[in-house]
């Protein structure tokens, strides 16, 4: 199925099952094998810990949530090609290596992805993406801010949102917290970004970026 997403065109929605994941039958429970459920959170808990008003928006009301951890690695996906971007950009620049190059990836994808508009409005231009980016890094670095937020995933076990905090949270090996929603899937992935423009070269970099780090 797809569908018109405002900043991003056309998008292939639906269920990209991962067969690392369990299938579930309620929203009570976790599709991710390794986590561990943490606390209960109402639903105006969640507006102010999800950190995104657009999909806020777009998921449906609940009484109570819950909220799990685990490891990012096991929010990784095929499907999100994006985040393994996200990650090869952090590690550049807190190793000030190839950072010339991991910025010019991660703009070509960022233009790939939504051509410097989010649907949520707070990010519209190239400096909006590497000044915002640089500083959840530094957050991150210093201290862990991240934990404040939570990553919505869907049914499946995709992430919705969140691959910028996730890929950062793999670089320091930080564990993150995560809550189920009844949302498609996206598919991005490298694919997805080859059709939109993003070079085969940046592509094929990356792809053996992921190896390294699923191997």
């Amino acid at each position: 199925m797809e569908k018109i997403i405002n900043g991003m065109g056309k998008i292939e929605f639906g269920r990209f099952y991962n067969n690392k994941n369990k299938i579930i039958s309620s929203l009570d429970e976790s599709p991710i094998i390794d986590s561990k459920k943490v606390r209960t959170i109402s639903q105006k808990q969640l507006k102010k810990l999800l950190d995104n008003e657009y999909i806020y928006n777009l998921i449906s009301h609940r009484d109570k949530i819950n909220v799990y951890r685990t490891s990012p690695i096991n929010l990784l996906s095929t499907y999100r090609f994006d985040i393994f971007v996200k990650y090869y950009y952090v590690k550049s620049y807190i190793e000030n290596h190839d950072l010339n190059e991991a910025t010019k990836i991660y703009l070509s994808h960022i233009k790939a992805f939504n051509n410097f508009n989010e649907p949520d409005g707070r990010k519209n231009s190239k400096n909006d993406f590497i000044k915002s980016f640089n500083t959840l890094i530094e957050s991150a670095r210093f201290c862990n801010n991240l934990d404040k937020t939570i990553i919505p995933i869907s049914v499946t076990g995709i992430p919705i949102d969140g691959a910028h905090r996730i890929a950062i949270s793999l670089y320091f090996d930080l564990k993150i917290q995560y809550c189920v929603f009844d949302l498609l899937d996206g598919k991005y992935d490298e694919i997805f970004f080859l059709q939109r423009g993003m070079p085969y070269k940046y592509v094929e970099k990356i792809k053996d970026v992921s190896k390294k780090i699923l191997k």
